[in-house]
């Protein structure tokens, strides 16, 4: 089975799939119980598989019904909220919004706050600044302003960087004042792994969670197979230029397609020899961090990093000149198969 990912805002990933069947009592039924929710920013797909693996006393096989599986989906768009809640600079109620005020000062933050800022601080430390966390200031200034002037934008860049907050346990101490921290650039991949999480927990057996430009897969299929996971082509309508085989992880995109990706050292439009780069990663807020970051980096510089071996992912790179690259442990495991290799597509 084959899932293609496309963003109905982006023309990137979203949520379409290819369902098999599978028989129940004479008649066939979809393999996955399918149903979308529109963020305003996104669109969340959830696919969850109806075979509970179970069979009755006649040894039929048991599937989960509608009601059972609208339930985990219902709460799995509780869960997308609540994630995107704690990730929101802008809202009042939240520990970033009082972080980002214009004061010298300690806070006490919740706990789940500061291991998500101390997680992005490593990828951003790890990656040389092509990702950061604590840079609402450029933000900002780029929001009031798509092209501000050289003088605006040096004293915006002036307040970013890691080195503006300490953590320490559940206390950040704040030591420039106009520093502030944005997390959006990583909030689907925080939301895609809380989701991802309950459902592992939950009585599904195994399914799969689209948001955006990305995916995420869980619990094991009954041939054990990969998802098979397409990814859109940037030139042709509603084609595939290949597929990336994730047994588990997250899968996130990067494409010159979408633009508005920012070089964070600059804080000037990302300029990159990669027309889009796919990541693979076990954590979620990695990956969606990652994609961006190695877009603006470029091909050479990613691969620098992936060969440092500080931050686990695996990446498909898409070059402006036509050819694709991958890192050693996606060609070793044959991660990215290009459609003209793929045997069911001919």
């Amino acid at each position: 089975m084959k899932i293609l990912i496309k963003s109905t805002a982006f023309l990137l990933l979203a949520a379409a799939i290819f369902s098999t069947f599978c028989a129940c009592g004479g008649e066939s039924m979809p393999e996955y119980y399918e149903k979308s929710y529109d963020t305003g920013t996104d669109m969340l797909s959830l696919h969850l598989a109806y075979d509970t693996m179970e069979k009755d006393a006649d040894g039929k096989k048991i599937y989960f019904s509608d009601s059972e599986l609208e339930k985990i989906f219902a709460q799995c768009c509780e869960i997308y909220n609540e994630a995107i809640q704690i990730v929101d600079h802008t809202d009042a109620s939240t520990n970033l919004y009082e972080i980002n005020q214009p004061v010298n000062a300690v806070f006490d933050m919740d706990p789940e706050v500061t291991a998500l800022l101390e997680r992005t601080f490593t990828i951003s430390e790890n990656c040389d600044g092509y990702y950061q966390p604590v840079y609402g200031t450029v933000t900002r200034l780029l929001q009031e302003n798509a092209q501000p002037d050289a003088a605006s934008l040096k004293d915006a860049l002036a307040h970013t960087g890691t080195d503006k907050l300490r953590i320490e346990n559940t206390s950040v101490y704040k030591t420039d004042s106009m520093s502030q921290v944005d997390l959006s650039s990583i909030k689907n991949g925080y939301a895609l792994e809380k989701m991802i999480a309950y459902l592992e927990e939950s009585s599904v057996v195994y399914g799969f969670v689209t948001l955006g430009d990305s995916a995420g897969v869980f619990g094991t299929k009954p041939d054990a197979a990969p998802y098979d996971i397409g990814v859109l082509s940037d030139t042709k309508a509603e084609s595939v230029d290949g597929y990336v085989h994730v047994q588990d992880g997250y899968v996130f995109v990067a494409s010159a397609s979408l633009g508005g990706y920012l070089d964070y050292l600059t804080g000037s439009a990302a300029k990159s020899d990669l027309k889009k780069v796919v990541v693979r990663s076990e954590d979620a807020v990695t990956a969606n961090a990652l994609a961006c970051a190695l877009y603006a980096m470029g091909y050479e510089a990613s691969q620098r990093l992936y060969d440092t071996g500080t931050l686990s992912f695996e990446a498909v790179f898409f070059l402006d000149d036509g050819t694709i690259e991958l890192t050693k442990g996606a060609y070793r495991t044959g991660m990215y198969v290009p459609v003209a290799e793929d045997k069911e597509e001919k």
